[in-house]
């Protein structure tokens, strides 16, 4: 339904233009402009050799050359997709501000990742987040792994591209496909052509342009509400205000255990394991500079968020007494926004255009990030795979470029037919997160349990791959029978409809894409699996983490398990010795499950040799000898080696960074 008078003027897409011109030209320097200047650099510095063995690692990975602001830039934009600037708004304006909680998370997030995953994956120097995986396991997990991976990035960025470009067709009258179109193939164009350092850079500008957006509707919508004690006074009356709900009940949609357990570790199977965001910690050259990024990117995360959830109450504050779902103006939560732009913002020119910039920018960012994952992920561990031949780093280019061009021109295909999917879209958003649970679970009883095989966790990806899909499949077909939370809306303000009013509250809702509920919260439940498969969507994560630990760990005792003491320490995590270091050495000892990080492989072989004349290593209980993170001997060599010594490696930083 798109309202009267409802549309973007000239103005704005102009502004819109102006987005995707300036997305193209960061991909056409990268792509041509800087790589002839620095080509030219090298020849005349006789180092053109160099140059050209370095090209591929260059394309996935920015040769480690990127900066803290940057890196920091793109780790915000990459998961921060127009879905999260339309659905957050719609969250706090129908749920309440619980969701807003979800910042504490974040930190527990970043903090772990920072602390535990992140080092890992830059010591390794992996190319894609699965080639741990076959040095932990065995090939064939890696594979499986990377085709759920591939599988869960193509579905999502379909849906990013898809979903705003539906939700603002409907509310102002854009057409779908001319912007689904033009946002695919500008996207797919820069990325092809710029690689990583291109991505990176236009997720800056296109998170800059997120910031404005979101900060110009919140600005406005208070000054239109008559302040911020306005703001928050309707939502205080309207019941909106709530952050600290400690139900117990796991169906419960939002809770503070709900959100501080369990969106901590569905973010974590983000930041920790996602080969997108994996992939930009290896752009930098160190693990200090991946750490300042991450940093970086909590302030952005926690200011977006509150950003979003401003939008959302300003959105509350506007229609408390005249819900447009309601009145029937729009028929989804994820039009509120675009209907409250267009209502407030419309009278100042340009500001629905930035707003237009702010949404497509989180669909740009998203889907280039995916794009160059995905080459990577496909190359390192699908292609060369089956295609057993060493490659060139001339064929890993151009493969990566063929990959990245192949996926750009499949995701438009794919958000065809994602179109046609109708009330299933919601359906396909949430099996994005089912898949993610799985992988982050099997990376984490990589790190923490050397017991597990290599068939142990095999069967324990695919079976808790199998269980996340029922649970989902079933949470689908019995929706209806399962708890609502929604909140209540007023419709006694709508003074064109004043005369029909029957009731203050409403007590029926239309069906969303981002959230379907009703309003009745005591319904007749007919199958005894409803309370089950109605768990909070944040518990999704704990649950494959759960399934796949139990049954690696029996088949990996039914095969028997592998012998801790023969594992590359370098493979495993000293996870207790990091973030408990102040621990008794002899409950230390005991946590490192047999694990001996004090020894690097070339140690573990001689010793292995010596194995009958040499006594067996037994840790001394006394102080002198507990393991610290700062002890020469005492150390894991994937997260201390000197090699990896940030501040030998700044001046090889300063050589490769050419801006």
């Amino acid at each position: 339904m798109v309202l009267g008078n409802m549309r973007f003027d000239v103005v704005d897409y102009i502004i819109f233009a102006l987005l995707l011109i300036f997305s193209a030209a960061i991909g056409l320097f990268y792509g041509f402009i800087d790589k002839r200047r620095r080509r030219k650099q090298d020849e005349a510095s006789g180092d053109a050799v160099e140059q050209t063995k370095s090209s591929a690692k260059e394309y996935l990975l920015a040769n480690k050359s990127m900066g803290i602001f940057p890196t920091g830039m793109s780790l915000l934009a990459s998961f921060m997709s127009a879905i999260t600037i339309l659905g957050t708004p719609a969250e706090i304006y129908v749920y309440g501000t619980q969701y807003w909680v979800i910042g504490i998370s974040y930190i527990f997030t970043v903090y772990l990742t920072a602390t535990l995953f992140m080092p890992m994956f830059v010591k390794l120097e992996v190319t894609s987040a699965y080639e741990y995986l076959e040095k932990r396991f065995d090939k064939y997990v890696r594979l499986v792994a990377s085709l759920i991976f591939s599988i869960q990035m193509i579905i999502y960025m379909a849906i990013v591209l898809y979903a705003p470009a539906l939700a603002l067709s409907q509310v102002t009258g854009l057409n779908v496909w001319i912007s689904v179109v033009s946002i695919g193939v500008i996207c797919t164009m820069y990325t092809t052509v710029g690689g990583m350092k291109a991505v990176m850079w236009t997720d800056v500008f296109q998170t800059i342009i997120m910031f404005v957006g979101l900060l110009a509707s919140v600005i406005q919508g208070i000054i239109d509400a008559g302040g911020g004690k306005a703001v928050w006074k309707r939502a205080l009356d309207g019941g909106r205000v709530e952050f600290f709900n400690f139900d117990p009940d796991p169906t419960t949609r939002h809770t503070i255990w709900s959100i501080l357990i369990g969106a901590t570790f569905t973010w974590l199977a983000i930041y920790g394991f996602n080969q997108a965001q994996v992939q930009r910690y290896l752009c930098v050259p160190t693990v200090r500079h991946a750490k300042l990024a991450l940093l970086f990117n909590l302030v952005g995360l926690i200011l977006i968020l509150s950003l979003c959830c401003g939008v959302g109450l300003v959105m509350f504050a506007k229609y408390y007494a005249c819900d447009p779902l309601q009145r029937g103006l729009i028929k989804q939560t994820d039009q509120l926004y675009p209907l409250f732009v267009m209502e407030t913002l419309r009278r100042f020119k340009g500001l629905p255009g930035i707003f237009l910039a702010c949404v497509f920018s989180g669909a740009l960012s998203t889907l280039s990030s995916g794009l160059n994952s995905l080459a990577a992920v496909v190359l390192s561990d699908i292609i060369k795979f089956f295609y057993r031949r060493p490659m060139t780093d001339a064929q890993d280019l151009l493969y990566s470029k063929i990959l990245s061009l192949v996926f750009g021109v499949i995701c438009i295909l794919i958000t065809y037919l994602v179109s046609l999917l109708g009330n299933l879209l919601q359906a396909s958003l949430s099996l994005f997160g089912v898949l993610s649970g799985p992988i982050s679970a099997i990376f984490m009883i990589g790190f923490l349990l050397p017991w597990v095989n290599s068939l142990g966790a095999l069967i324990g990806l695919i079976v808790s791959v199998i269980v996340q899909i029922w649970i989902f499949l079933g949470s689908q077909f019995l929706r209806t029978q399962m708890r609502s939370f929604r909140l209540p809306t007023r419709i006694d303000g709508c003074h064109l409809m004043r005369d029909n009013i029957t009731s203050l509250f409403n007590t029926t809702m239309n069906s969303s894409i981002l959230s379907t509920t009703s309003l009745s919260t005591t319904i007749i439940k007919k199958s005894p699996l409803a309370r089950f498969y109605g768990m909070s969507y944040f518990w999704y994560t704990l649950m494959s983490i759960f399934t796949a630990l139990t049954v690696s760990l029996v088949v990996s005792y039914f095969t028997g398990f592998r012998k801790p003491e023969d594992i590359d320490p370098q493979l495993m995590l000293p996870a207790f010795d990091i973030l408990f270091p102040f621990l008794p050495e002899r409950i230390l000892s005991r946590l490192r499950c047999g694990v001996r990080y004090q020894r690097d492989s070339d140690q573990m072989k001689a010793e292995e040799e010596q194995q009958q004349a040499s006594p067996p290593y037994v840790p001394m209980d006394t102080p002198k000898h507990r393991m610290k993170m700062g002890d020469e001997c005492q150390i894991n060599p994937a997260y201390l080696s000197n090699d990896y010594d940030d501040e030998t490696m700044d001046e090889e930083w300063m050589k490769r960074t050419k801006l």
